[in-house]
């Protein structure tokens, strides 16, 4: 594979490729060559674009890790992150729980942090707010497959 620029485009390829099982594998799996996969990943003036978007989402609908590889580059270019969820029907009590408890605890992190003003208190305010919001999530994910279960499997998407 050939090197790439950490946190470029090429990277995130590249990445995906190796979340996938490697060159030869994606090669055999998606219709192109290796060297052609390998030509996508490196930076050309003459030639820009890589690898086409459509073979992306082939990879990505092949391999949930290579999606993912895919989806932390964008997210991180447009100033935010990628959150992977629970997408199946589960207990919507235990996510309310976990949501109610890690909500209450970022709230309390961020009040001693507005208080303090002090760097390891926003830090863990920081920390207590992204479970708070991991747990929101999963949630609307357990809400999203609980509704596409009642739908008779239709899944919903917003």
């Amino acid at each position: 594979m050939r090197p790439c620029e950490a946190g470029s485009i090429q990277d995130a390829v590249a990445a995906a490729y190796e979340a996938a099982g490697g060159l030869r594998k994606v090669s055999a799996a998606i219709g192109v060559t290796a060297s052609s996969l390998s030509y996508g990943t490196e930076i050309r003036e003459d030639r820009p674009g890589g690898l086409g978007v459509n073979y992306l989402d082939r990879l990505g609908r092949m391999n949930q890790a290579a999606a993912r590889a895919i989806c932390e580059h964008f997210a991180a270019l447009a100033g935010g992150v990628f959150q992977p969820l629970e997408a199946e029907v589960s207990d919507l009590g235990g996510h309310c729980q976990v949501v109610a408890k890690e909500g209450g605890e970022a709230q309390a992190a961020a009040f001693r942090a507005a208080l303090s003003g002090s760097l390891k208190d926003c830090e863990r305010a920081l920390r207590e707010t992204d479970e708070s919001l991991e747990a929101h999530a999963n949630l609307r994910a357990a809400l999203a497959a609980r509704i596409a279960a009642l739908r008779g499997g239709r899944v919903l998407h917003a």
